[in-house]
């Protein structure tokens, strides 16, 4: 019985030594790009990103070639979601087209459809962002109903700050969004 006031206290103090790790929020790059596109409106369906990279700990590739954390540092927002929403805002300012995350809000059913498969998005060894796998567009109607293309990007992190880290993946989604963009 005694003991139950000495361990409520422990946990208590316990409690109070950690501290909340750092949340890193990324904030969309504007892109200069225009361009006209076939279909009226796009739907952003699915966005899967490798395990690691959708955790939410910020990861980078060790010397080693090993993935991992980076310490007392959480992402602001679930990264799938975070890359779906840049995506979004990106497509809709390059093309002009109303774009929107799935399930579509409007009563019109949109005339493509977008998933976006990557296998990799991670800082590597080598101080720059890799982001690589594979988008998907179909369409129901039109020239073409279905495509799918890979893409490969690197982007060098500026700098050691936290948030160029968080730059390079903003710079990283604004160029798939742009490769994206040139195939609708």
């Amino acid at each position: 019985m005694r003991l139950a006031p000495f361990i409520a206290a422990l946990v208590l103090i316990l409690a109070g030594c950690g501290s909340d790790p750092a949340r890193l929020s990324i904030e969309p790059s504007a892109s200069a790009m225009q361009t006209r596109v076939s279909v009226r409106s796009v739907v952003v369906g699915d966005i899967s990103l490798p395990e690691y990279a959708n955790a939410s700990e910020v990861v980078r590739e060790g010397e080693n070639g090993l993935v991992e954390t980076v310490p007392d540092l959480i992402w602001a927002d679930v990264p799938e979601d975070a890359m779906a929403n840049a995506l979004v805002r990106h497509l809709s300012q390059i093309t002009g087209v109303a774009v929107a995350r799935a399930p579509w809000p409007l009563s019109s059913f949109p005339d493509a459809e977008l998933t976006v498969r990557a296998e990799r998005m991670l800082l590597g060894a080598d101080g720059r962002l890799h982001l690589s796998g594979q988008f998907a567009v179909r369409r129901d109607e039109g020239t073409w109903a279905e495509r799918i293309r890979s893409f490969d990007i690197a982007v060098p992190v500026q700098g050691a700050e936290l948030t160029d880290l968080a730059d390079a993946h903003a710079d990283a989604w604004r160029q798939l969004s742009e490769q994206i963009a040139g195939q609708l």
